[in-house]
């Protein structure tokens, strides 16, 4: 998920998905759902703590944490500028995103809903936090929805992407990190981490988001949290199947009448075409950049034009056989860019 102007993915998005990034999330200044969701040079962790041996080795407490409860609270000790600090950690595992990890719960509030789990700090504002984590789900694989999220983030900043970063518990993962303004050599006032990691069923992409004159602390929690994410099996498979039809209709030269497009989705496009003889014949293809759960329980799509524009189809509340179009990704705008003729329905 990421920030007001940024694209958590990385909701992303992220959702690319992130992913897409990202990104509906915590606060108001967030842009889409990537990948986010929901992403250098200021990057909190040290090169010695980022560097991936050949072989990592688990954590010495892997042995510990198996089988804990979402809810299970415990004590570790981290290392924050250079001296031990006992800090009290839940356990969250959300089976409907798929993941576990452990949260700082004295420094940040947790934040559940349908399509993410956010960790806010407790010293921000809870509606419109400037530090926070953000994960969700996206039934992209990695390398697509890292992609998507980093071509959404590099409008504005000056990317680095570590293909092979290596998490305590979750192994190898890309990580994108937005710590500079685009063309600009100075850092903004709000950074971002992207971590998107790899599974059988896509991906889970985490953002990190945090200001620059907190970001030292902030990035260094952020990281030991992540260092304890692992991935576990979804409840349920984020799909949309089958074939679907625009409410516009298209008048042939003989008077008939038909929708101006039938509509598939696969893991990574929207297909627009038409039904011949019962088959799917498709004519052109958007990218999809996020795919996932929406807030209110539904499906929720957005994709890329091949012209620029960002558009969401989601479930439509009342009518779970009804996408309903809007053209933005920014869920505050979606009063004002709801298309109803590019709505879709399910066919048949």
């Amino acid at each position: 998920m990421i920030k007001r102007k940024h694209f958590s993915v990385i909701l992303i998005a992220l959702t690319v998905a992130l992913l897409l990034m990202t990104l509906s999330g915590c606060g108001r200044k967030k842009v889409a759902d990537e990948p986010v969701a929901p992403v250098t040079n200021t990057d909190p962790v040290s090169q010695t703590e980022s560097a991936a041996p050949a072989e990592p080795a688990a954590p010495a407490e892997a042995e510990v944490v198996v089988g804990r409860q979402d809810g299970e609270r415990f004590e570790d000790v981290i290392i924050l500028e250079g001296m031990e600090e006992t800090v009290r950690y839940e356990h969250v595992r959300n089976s409907a995103i798929g993941f576990e990890m452990d949260y700082d719960y004295e420094s940040f509030v947790r934040q559940s809903g349908s399509d993410r789990e956010c960790f806010v700090s407790v010293w921000d504002d809870a509606a419109n936090p400037e530090n926070y984590l953000e994960v969700r789900y996206s039934p992209l694989d990695a390398a697509a929805a890292a992609t998507a999220i980093g071509e959404i983030l590099s409008n504005e900043f000056e990317i680095s992407r570590d293909d092979a970063f290596m998490l305590g518990r979750a192994g190898s993962c890309i990580r994108i990190d937005a710590s500079e303004v685009k063309g600009g050599g100075y850092m903004p006032d709000q950074l971002q981490m992207v971590y998107v990691i790899p599974t059988a069923d896509g991906c889970r992409v985490a953002t990190a988001h945090y200001a620059i004159e907190a970001s030292e602390g902030f990035g260094r929690r952020f990281h030991y949290m992540m260092d304890t994410f692992s991935a576990v099996d979804c409840q349920e498979s984020l799909s949309i199947t089958g074939t679907w039809q625009t409410a516009s209709m298209a008048v042939a030269e003989d008077g008939t009448m038909s929708p101006e497009y039938d509509v598939q989705f696969t893991d990574s496009e929207v297909l627009y075409g038409h039904l011949k003889d019962g088959q799917f014949a498709p004519d052109h293809s958007d990218r999809i950049v996020f795919s996932g759960k929406a807030a209110t329980g539904g499906f929720r799509v957005q994709a890329l034009a091949s012209n620029g524009v960002q558009y969401t189809y989601q479930t439509c509340e009342t009518d779970e056989n009804v996408l309903e179009y809007f053209e933005t990704w920014q869920e505050k705008d979606f009063p004002d860019m709801y298309r109803g003729g590019a709505s879709l329905s399910r066919n048949g």
